[in-house]
């Protein structure tokens, strides 16, 4: 069972999603929607992630359909969270909390462009299992 390039990238897009989440859990910016919004789309996918990779390993298909979805809502709600932390943090005076924050927007930015990138190859064809 090697992996293929889409299984790859899920891994590599819950360990994106860990690492927002740890980085959320240590900074806060007193503003409630945005450490809500930003709490929700990690929690929730990495939910999302850890389940779409027990299906692979247990060798169940994912319907394209859903996967193209869960790719799209992920990197809208990625970049989303991730501008909103950008423009959040960067009112901040110079501060530890201001320096996580950005390297928390900037890995949002990259996990969004990661899902599209996800979306993008799933349409074109490639299955996350076989």
């Amino acid at each position: 069972m090697a992996p293929n390039r889409l299984c790859i990238i899920k891994i590599v897009e819950l360990a994106i999603a860990i690492v927002c989440m740890v980085l959320h859990s240590s900074t806060h910016t007193a503003d409630y929607d945005i450490d809500t919004t930003s709490a929700i789309t990690y929690g929730a996918f990495i939910i999302i992630l850890v389940g779409e990779a027990a299906a692979y390993f247990w060798k169940c298909p994912l319907d394209k359909k859903i996967d193209i979805y869960y790719s799209i809502v992920g990197c809208s709600l990625f970049l989303a969270t991730g501008i909103f932390n950008i423009l959040r943090y960067t009112d901040q005076s110079g501060s530890k909390n201001k320096t996580m924050g950005i390297i928390k927007a900037l890995f949002s930015l990259v996990n969004g462009v990661v899902f599209a990138l996800d979306a993008f190859l799933t349409y074109k064809g490639e299955q996350v299992s076989a």
